[in-house]
C-alpha cells in the first residue's frame, strides 16, 4: 500500500511539473503578469487538451502496450496510435467546431491577444499538439517497455538463482551419502578385525555427520569449521591405516573471519585416501592449506598404487566431478583448479577466494 501511495504522489508531481513548463519557457510580456498565463493555459481548451494527453499516457502504458504491443499486434497498435495522434492534432479545430472560439485572452483587443478561433492560414494539424503527443507517446511507451524488460530480467535472474540453489543442493545431497558410504566401509573394516579404534571411529563419524547435517546446509561456512571437519576426517582415516601411510597435513595462515563453500575439500582428500594408500608400499599423502590475504591455496598429492587401483572397483568419480561443478556454479571464474593425473602420482591444486 505504501508503495502504491508513493507512486501516485510521484505521478502527480511529475504531471504538475509538466504542466508548469509553459511558465518556465514561454516568453511573457510582463514578468509579473501571472494573470496572462492563467488565462492562456488554464481555460476550457487547455483543460480538454491536458485531460486527453494524460488519458492517452495511461491508456498507452497500461492498456495499449500490454494488450497490443506485447502481443505483437503491431499493425493495430500502429493504426491506433496514428489515429489518436491525428485526433489530438485536430484538437484545436474539433474544440472550435463544438465549443466555439479558443479565446486565450478575455480582451481580444489587448496587446498580445489572438483572434478568436484557429486562423484559416494555420495547418490542419496543430504542430504543437503533434510534438506533445509524440513526446508523451515515446515517454509512456519507453518507460513501460523498460519496466517490463527489467521485470523480465529480474524474473529470469530469480529463476536462474532458484535453479542454481536446486542444483547446488542436489550436488551436496550427492556428496553426503557418498561420503557416509565410504566412511561406514572404513568403520566396518575396523570392526571386522575387532580394532580398539572402532568406538572412537564411531564417535568421530558422529561429529563429522553433525557438521554435514547442520553447517553444510548453508551456502557458506566458516573456514575454520571446514578445516576442523577435514582434520576429523583425516583422523578417522588414520585409525584404519598402517605405518606405511605417512600423512602430512599442514595449515598455514589464520582462517578466522573467512568463509568457504561447505564440503568443498572433502572429495579431493577422500580421493587421496581411496587410491593413494597401500598396505605393502610406502604411501605418503601431503595436504597443504595456505591462507593468504583473500585467497585459500589448497594442494594435495598422493602416490598411485597399482594394487589399490585394481582392488577398488567403485570408481564412479562422483566426488571430484561433483566438486568441479560446484566450483563452476558457486565461484564461476573466480577460482583456479589444476589436476595432474600422472602414472605414478595424483595431485590437485586449488585456489579460491575466502
Amino acid at each position: 500500500m505504501k508503495k502504491i501511495t508513493v507512486q501516485i504522489v510521484i505521478h502527480i508531481a511529475a504531471w504538475l511539473c509538466f504542466l508548469m513548463l509553459p511558465f518556465a519557457f514561454y516568453p511573457r510580456p510582463n514578468p509579473m503578469d501571472v494573470a496572462f498565463f492563467t488565462e492562456r493555459y488554464f481555460n476550457p481548451y487547455f483543460i480538454v487538451n491536458t485531460v486527453f494527453i494524460i488519458a492517452f499516457y495511461y491508456c498507452n502504458a497500461y492498456l495499449f502496450v500490454p494488450r497490443l504491443l506485447d502481443r505483437r499486434n503491431f499493425v493495430f497498435y500502429t493504426a491506433l496510435i496514428l489515429g489518436l495522434m491525428i485526433i489530438y492534432g485536430l484538437m484545436p479545430r474539433i474544440y472550435h467546431a463544438f465549443f466555439g472560439s479558443i479565446n486565450f485572452n478575455p480582451n481580444p483587443t489587448a496587446a498580445g491577444a489572438r483572434p478568436p478561433g484557429p486562423p484559416r492560414s494555420r495547418p490542419i494539424l496543430s504542430a504543437g499538439n503533434i510534438v506533445l503527443f509524440l513526446l508523451v507517446f515515446v515517454f509512456s511507451t519507453g518507460i513501460k517497455v523498460i519496466n517490463q524488460w527489467l521485470r523480465t530480467e529480474q524474473r529470469n535472474k530469480e529463476i536462474a538463482n532458484e535453479k542454481l540453489k536446486a542444483e547446488l543442493g542436489f550436488l551436496k545431497a550427492q556428496i553426503n551419502p557418498h561420503f557416509l558410504f565410504n566412511t561406514l566401509n572404513n568403520i566396518y573394516a575396523l570392526a571386522s578385525v575387532q580394532s580398539e579404534h572402532t568406538a572412537a571411529a564411531v564417535m568421530k563419524l558422529s561429529s563429522i555427520m553433525r557438521y554435514v547435517l547442520t553447517e553444510a546446509r548453508n551456502d557458506l561456512v566458516p573456514l575454520e569449521k571446514e578445516i576442523q571437519f577435514t582434520s576429523h576426517y583425516i583422523e578417522l582415516q588414520k585409525m584404519r591405516l598402517t605405518d606405511k601411510t605417512i600423512i602430512d597435513f599442514t595449515v598455514q595462515g589464520d582462517p578466522l573471519g573467512r568463509q568457504i563453500a561447505p564440503l568443498l575439500l572433502l572429495p579431493f582428500v577422500e580421493n587421496a585416501f581411496k587410491y593413494g594408500i597401500s598396505t605393502r608400499e610406502r604411501s605418503p599423502i601431503r595436504i597443504l592449506l595456505e591462507i593468504k590475504k583473500d585467497s585459500l591455496y589448497f594442494s594435495i598429492c598422493n602416490q598411485k598404487h597399482l594394487s589399490t587401483m585394481l582392488r577398488v572397483t567403485d570408481n564412479t568419480g562422483i566426488g571430484i566431478s561433483n566438486t568441479k561443478r560446484r566450483l563452476d556454479l558457486f565461484y564461476e571464474d573466480k577460482y583456479a583448479l589444476n589436476i595432474e593425473d600422472k602414472s605414478s602420482d595424483f595431485s590437485v591444486k586449488l585456489k579460491i577466494p575466502v
